[in-house]
């Protein structure tokens, strides 16, 4: 199986992604932590966000990306949107929010790496409202495929669910921000929760793979057309209305297990963008694929390219 990138070059589609966008600063101690004290280590920013970290690996597999999404006119602002630039990721449709704060996520570690304390900064992100949406909603409704983050807000998402004609994709992000899809599960077209989320929106406690089908039969029985439940070291379960299969992951070695969920709904999505017809197992082992390789990057958003996904794939056939 490969993911022919000459097909890409033929399409004349484009994807939305609605959803967050956030400076990340971070503070690494080098040795145990001093409470209430200046503590030697190391300090560090990243553009990230899961609606950006999702755009930006798209736009690494070539598929033209809109983010709609709000930053501010802050020097952290300044930084997100030249990081777009630099990636590819078209802000067309996004808003630069004058005198507002950009997004901000500042986390303090512990020697070990362990989080300590996390202070999240992201109330602009309440401004992308249904009429913030609105506005946008033409331009929504004429891509192939509009992907939602679960970063805003349960209104902003119902109203998505109301208006847009085209493919409804959701990220559900975390088990806190999972719920904000509960009202339109029967509209989405694709949903991609980890265990802990899709046990919460299916009311099924997932505990192995048998009891991971019968949460998704449940969300499924909403309407809902295809989901995909990350299930960490046990693989992938991919399910529609014809079928579900299992994809275990590929051998890797992990480097940092940070942004490997969103690379894989990156790759979902680039997936049926290419071929909204592929088989649910082509589509799980080019998730599985894509989080293979973010999983051996430094990076939360790895170098993906669609030849590397190609050379991903191919490891299958000659490891049998």
């Amino acid at each position: 199986m490969e993911m022919d990138s000459q097909n890409l070059k033929q399409q004349s589609g484009y994807v939305v992604v609605v959803g967050g966008m956030n400076m990340d600063i971070f503070g690494m101690p080098s040795q145990k932590v001093i409470q209430r004290d200046s503590n030697i280590g190391k300090v560090g920013m990243a553009v990230g966000g899961v609606g950006q970290n999702i755009a930006q690996n798209l736009a690494h597999l070539e598929v033209p990306t809109h983010l709609i999404t709000v930053y501010g006119d802050d020097y952290n602002g300044h930084l997100l949107a030249k990081s777009c630039e630099e990636n590819h990721i078209m802000l067309d449709q996004a808003e630069l929010v004058k005198g507002s704060r950009s997004s901000t996520y500042m986390y303090i570690t512990d020697e070990t790496g362990d989080m300590l304390v996390g202070v999240n900064d992201m109330a602009i992100c309440e401004q992308i409202t249904p009429e913030f949406l609105a506005k946008r909603l033409d331009f929504i409704n004429n891509a192939t495929i509009c992907l939602i983050d679960a970063n805003i807000s349960q209104e902003a998402i119902d109203w998505l669910g109301d208006n847009v004609t085209v493919p409804l994709f959701g990220d559900t992000v975390s088990v806190v921000k999972a719920p904000h899809f509960a009202h339109i599960l029967g509209k989405m077209d694709t949903l991609k929760p980890n265990a802990l989320e899709a046990s919460l929106l299916s009311g099924v406690e997932i505990t192995d793979t048998a009891s991971a089908e019968k949460a998704a039969q449940v969300l499924l029985d909403t309407g809902m057309k295809n989901i995909y439940i990350s299930l960490g070291a046990d693989g992938i379960l991919c399910a529609n209305h014809e079928g579900m299969v299992h994809v275990p992951i590929f051998k890797t070695d992990i480097v940092n297990a940070n942004g490997a969920g969103d690379c894989g709904m990156a790759a979902i999505t680039w997936s049926h963008f290419l071929d909204p017809n592929r088989s649910l197992e082509e589509t799980g082992k080019i998730a599985q694929a894509a989080s293979s390789i973010a999983l051996e990057s430094t990076k939360s958003v790895p170098d993906i390219t669609p030849e590397l996904v190609d050379q991903k794939l191919a490891t299958l056939t000659t490891s049998k």
